[in-house]
């Protein structure tokens, strides 16, 4: 039997696009740098509408006052993050009120686009929760149900929320040289995102919790995305967890 000599590994190096790997033909490899952006996901704090049971969509509302110590400690947690950082929001008030101590605190400007705002909710737009569900009792036991199958006129489907944040996401992956990027906004578009991470519909909506000023992380490869964290409110003071 013969004996086969070992033969020390040559290390391979990139070559413009080949492998050269010592002595013998060059082989050609497709190589993928793992180029990785951070997305965080900061749900808004909360506002006297997420209080009292009302439903918002796009009623233009403020945070509390005492919600400012939870977007200080969304800033303290996510300042030291690696640089450079794009912070953009939801044109929503609550969405740039809670955006804007990080953006201070970074001293960059604070981006908006209308892809990352809340749901929208037509006809229950400003209603109580209970008014709602006595006025519409089939489309609100479909909502708090099966979501995904809710289709009443005026409102926005999740099918075409979940379409719009994916078009956002999938232009602040292309569009972004920072290695970070803090995306400020709601309730339903957290939801959304996840999603669009994990390549599922609308179905896993009620499958997924977003506390107000958690922040839920990405992390966008050339290879594709992976969900990192959800819902950590471990930032925030404990009464406001």
């Amino acid at each position: 039997m013969p004996v086969l000599a070992a033969v020390k590994p040559v290390p391979a190096r990139l070559l413009g696009g080949e492998v050269e790997a010592g002595p013998g033909p060059v082989v050609r490899q497709h190589l993928v740098m793992p180029d990785l952006l951070v997305i965080h996901i900061v749900r808004h704090g909360r506002t006297r509408s997420n209080r009292v049971g009302l439903v918002m969509g796009w009623v233009d509302e403020s945070i509390e006052l005492d919600q400012h110590n939870g977007a200080d400690a969304v800033a303290a947690r996510l300042a030291a993050a690696p640089t450079p950082v794009r912070v953009v929001s939801s044109p929503l008030a609550r969405a740039r009120d809670t955006a804007a101590p990080l953006a201070a605190a970074l001293t960059v400007d604070l981006e908006t686009d209308a892809r990352l705002g809340e749901l929208y909710q037509g006809p229950w737009q400003g209603l109580a929760e209970s008014e709602v569900a006595r006025r519409w009792p089939l489309e609100w036991s479909m909502w708090r149900t099966a979501p995904e199958t809710l289709d009443l006129d005026g409102r926005e489907t999740l099918t075409a929320l979940y379409a719009r944040v994916a078009d956002a996401f999938d232009d602040l992956v292309r569009s972004s040289d920072a290695a970070t990027v803090v995306v400020f906004t709601h309730d339903a578009v957290v939801r959304a995102a996840v999603a669009w991470t994990l390549h599922v519909g609308p179905s896993t909506y009620r499958h997924i919790d977003v506390a107000n000023c958690s922040i839920t992380t990405i992390h966008a490869y050339t290879s594709g995305t992976r969900l990192v964290a959800l819902n950590d409110t471990s930032h925030l003071p404990g009464s406001e967890r």
